[in-house]
């Protein structure tokens, strides 16, 4: 991406604003769209690029994709498929693809650009190969080359790294002949597999699944139905808006549903244990400023918190821990790097000790940092900014489309001064 920069100017907020749609919901909801006879209508305000990339991987796949305002219509298995995909820097595409993809008996590339080269593929060749299909990697990193046909069976997953693997054979599993079992070791994340669950289960089909255990049964020769489905607000992206209201006054984001099964929905934990005011009804959250202390937080499902909470952590009086931190080295960049190197210039005190990120909260003085091609490095800097003693420059903003293209501008319409 572009290496723009864009400044942060301290100053306060109050206002309200719409969450960013999920794209981590939208990305399920396209794969199973793919795999429906029929038309699939998905509500979304806006797409990021990661929504792009998963559509983009649908048409691969045969499906007949038509963007219009407000909506995505995906009818499902439409043409011929293709035989290359192309990622974008979506690691969650290539991931809940794959299995897709092998779902057919004609080789397909997974590609991409940029930071995807970098996100670990080394636990899909074992997994689609204990099903019959055929995968190969670039010594365990993209692009990969699979080959199906997949076939119903057992196959076992390693899931200390990502369960975004296991949702993609949870998604292809259903249409294969004859019942299916997968075996999760260490599963992490169980919050984004009831995510992929519940999309099953509004697209009619149905697995059992247990969760602690790491056991799932997947009934064979299911049909997905083609249906309406409204996208939830994000709990990822919004996290940075309640953290700023936190820090600079007063924010309200709407569109939040407090009973989704999104696991970044913890924020509203962390901000209580700092003494943030936050006030929940049944669409919206409202967080205010307050007298913020250190706090801890286990952070290991949830690890696209940590750049928001290490940024509340920083401006919070004694000492954050923040557990977790062994999670972020395979994503966009190694995040518990980019956020100590990246926090640390603007007189943050940050240390990275295995597994936990412990800050002691000060003021911080402003200045330069890199958002190191990682969207939610960007917004977490974006958001110091606000509290800061004199403006925060960050380079390489434009990362930000990746999840949340109108960051900056909604930002701005909630009072912040961007530049």
């Amino acid at each position: 991406m572009r290496e723009d920069v864009r400044t942060v100017e301290p100053g306060p907020l109050d206002g309200e604003v719409e969450a960013p749609p999920s794209k981590s919901l939208f990305q399920r909801a396209v794969a199973a769209a793919t795999l429906a006879g029929g038309t699939t209508l998905v509500r979304a305000s806006f797409l990021c690029a990661d929504a792009e990339a998963s559509l983009r991987a649908a048409r691969a796949l045969g499906a007949r994709v038509e963007i219009l305002p407000g909506v995505v219509k995906i009818t499902g298995r439409a043409g011929p498929p293709g035989g290359e995909i192309d990622c974008g820097e979506s690691g969650l595409t290539l991931r809940i693809f794959a299995p897709l993809a092998a779902l057919q008996d004609r080789p397909v590339v997974l590609s991409g650009s940029g930071s995807l080269f970098r996100r670990p593929a080394h636990m899909i060749p074992p997994a689609l190969e204990a099903l019959g299909g055929a995968c190969e990697t670039k010594g365990g990193f993209p692009p990969l080359r699979v080959q199906g046909p997949l076939r119903s069976g057992r196959a076992e997953v390693d899931g200390r790294l990502t369960s975004q693997v296991l949702s993609g054979l949870l998604l292809a599993l259903p249409v294969c002949e004859g019942e299916s079992q997968v075996l999760v070791r260490e599963l992490r994340s169980k919050g984004y597999v009831q995510a992929t669950l519940r999309v099953l289960e509004e697209f009619g089909v149905r697995v059992e699944a247990d969760l602690e255990a790491g056991e799932f049964r997947i009934p064979g020769g299911q049909e997905y139905s083609p249906i309406e489905y409204d996208l939830e607000g994000d709990w990822s992206g919004a996290a940075f808006l309640l953290v700023a209201g936190a820090l600079a006054g007063r924010v309200t984001v709407t569109g939040l549903d407090p009973g989704s099964s999104q696991p970044d929905r913890g924020i509203l934990e962390a901000l209580e244990r700092a003494g943030a005011k936050v006030e929940v009804t049944r669409d919206c959250v409202r967080v205010e400023r307050d007298r913020l202390e250190g706090f801890t937080f286990d952070a290991v499902d949830r690890p696209d918190l940590f750049p928001p909470l290490a940024v509340l952590g920083a401006f919070c009086r004694g000492r954050t821990v923040l557990k977790g931190a062994g999670r972020l080295r395979h994503k966009e960049s190694d995040r518990a790097a980019a956020l100590a190197e990246g926090l640390s210039r603007l007189g943050a005190e940050i240390q990275v000790a295995g597994d936990l990120m412990i800050l002691e909260g000060r003021i911080l003085h402003g200045g330069k940092a890199r958002a190191r091609g990682d969207h939610r490095i960007a917004m977490a800097l974006a958001v110091a900014g606000l509290s800061s003693e004199s403006p925060v420059h960050i380079a390489g903003a434009s990362s930000v489309t990746k999840s949340y293209p109108r960051f900056f501008q909604d930002l701005r319409s909630l009072g912040g001064r961007v530049v």
